[in-house]
């Protein structure tokens, strides 16, 4: 059998050795490693060498093991449970090893002979009852040693588990601020990958959004004091009150008013519940979470609908496409003889087309790659049209709402003759990114750009007592911490049966 088809061969076992006789040939440092390992099993130790290190000495001074003060003998092996074969020799050791296969002993050879042998002992890193070995199956030692420590650190770190949000959003920076920190396309990958390489980091998401962008995470104690994830999200040039860094208790209730839409442009809106499902969802197919964040996220959505129960009596909750038609029909009194133009195929895009035919004349929905599906019954309402398309219809729409996912403006100032500059055009754009220049807004007295600032802002003077809705939903987050005990106290139990 050839050394790759040993490897591939080979069989991870966890040997229960306490009271067990266990016979290590050799007194070198190898030989004082190999007894160490024994010791730690608690199995019976001999060894037979006629001289031995000083490290072994000491062992045997003490009385943990037994010492045969001369050369191996065949005789030796005889009722050992495992042999370890660890002279300088290699001619003994394999004679060693040809005494065992007499008795069907298994045995260790450290030397050349290791493919000849039973087994291969892996790099070991121990912590509490936890137990990683690391193996190349005899090939490369040092490189088994370096991934055992590397491991051992990562082990001290998940004694704790610290539940940890780091982002910021619609109340902390305002949307040409926050624009730069938005995460899309590559830039989501690659916070992602970055995240993934620290130690400490035990599960994590993603969540972002129009109006946040924020990672949430389940850490060790010293990843949540050490700023690196405000570090990989790009915060360090902000000042404390841009953004928010909440752990602990603090941030299983942030998890569930997020969770609840009571901190959304729109409180109580309810994208935002398939918006974290779906970021669940992805951070699990890259592997970047599994049971920990799925119990978290559970455990907000229950808490979530307990909130939305408790404060739906005296709040007016809208969803972003809603209160987007209802903004144009407070300020468009020709709204049912316009033409609307939306930009994006998404869920909001196909919400917004939805609910304004019948409230305007004439619907254009455009749409990058994937054609959108158009119900029958909206046939000789809703035209489609792609983006590359834009331009030309464009001069035809008196009101344009933007909701797609794009890395750059959609309508920008090159569009700018397309434009019928002879008729009043309300842009309203939902992008994050931004899908529409700014600067448009300045090309003439009759075209008027929104973006979700200015929603908002519009959207304030209507609101309830958010202060009322916020104290109440809090109180409720506040009743439900058992479960964030719960979950905090059931990651650090141990499975003996594992």
């Amino acid at each position: 059998m050839t050394d790759k088809e040993q490897l591939q061969n080979g069989i991870p076992i966890n040997l229960f050795l306490s009271d067990r006789p266990c016979l290590v040939v050799g007194g070198g440092k190898v030989a004082w490693r190999k007894v160490r390992l024994l010791l730690d099993a608690d199995a019976k130790v001999a060894v037979v060498s006629p001289e031995v290190c000083d490290e072994l000495g000491e062992i045997i001074e003490k009385g943990q093991v037994t010492h045969t003060v001369r050369r191996f003998e065949e005789h030796d092996v005889a009722g050992a449970t495992l042999v370890y074969a660890a002279t300088n020799s290699r001619g003994v050791n394999r004679k060693v090893l040809e005494c065992c296969r007499n008795e069907d002993i298994l045995c260790c050879c450290v030397d050349g002979n290791w493919a000849e042998g039973d087994f291969t002992t892996p790099a070991i890193v121990r912590h509490e009852q936890l137990t990683l070995s690391v193996s190349s199956g005899g090939t490369d030692c040092r490189q088994s040693k370096m991934i055992k420590n590397s491991l051992a650190r990562h082990l001290e770190m998940m004694e704790a588990a610290h539940l940890i949000v780091v982002g910021t959003d619609h109340n902390h920076l305002t949307v040409e601020e926050r624009e730069p920190y938005h995460l899309s396309g590559r830039r989501f990958e690659q916070a992602g990958f970055m995240i993934m390489q620290l130690w400490g980091i035990h599960e994590f998401m993603i969540l972002n959004t129009c109006n946040r962008i924020e990672v949430i995470a389940v850490v060790s104690e010293e990843t949540a004091r050490n700023g690196i994830l405000r570090h990989i999200m790009g915060f360090t040039s902000l000042k404390e009150d841009k953004f928010y860094l909440k752990q602990g208790r603090d941030a299983f209730e942030h998890l569930c008013l997020v969770t609840a839409g009571m901190l959304s442009q729109t409180p109580g809106e309810n994208h935002i519940t398939a918006q974290i499902k779906d970021a669940l969802e992805t951070a699990k197919q890259r592997d970047w979470a599994g049971n920990m964040m799925q119990a978290w996220i559970s455990s907000a959505l229950h808490v979530s609908k307990a909130i939305k129960n408790e404060v739906a009596p005296i709040l007016h909750s809208y969803e972003i496409e809603d209160l987007t038609l209802r903004y144009l029909a407070a300020n468009r009194s020709d709204m049912a003889d316009s033409t609307l133009m939306v930009l994006g195929a998404g869920m909001i895009g196909k919400g917004l087309v939805q609910d304004s035919q019948s409230r305007v004349g004439r619907v254009i929905w455009c749409y990058h790659i994937n054609r959108p599906d158009v119900p029958a019954e909206w046939n000789g309402k809703v035209e489609l049209c792609t983006f590359n398309e834009i331009k030309n219809l464009v001069t035809e729409a008196d009101i344009i709402v933007s909701a797609a996912e794009a890395p750059g403006h959609l309508l920008h100032i090159g569009h700018a003759p397309f434009f019928n500059q002879e008729r009043e055009v309300s842009i309203i754009d939902l992008g994050m990114p931004r899908n529409i220049d700014p600067e448009l807004d300045d090309l003439s007295s009759d075209i008027t750009v929104v973006d979700l600032d200015g929603l908002k802002y519009w959207y304030r003077r209507e609101l309830t007592d958010m202060n009322e809705v916020l104290s109440r939903s809090r109180a409720i987050a506040a009743d439900h911490q058992d479960l964030y005990e719960k979950i905090a106290t059931s990651f650090k139990n141990r499975n003996p049966a594992e």
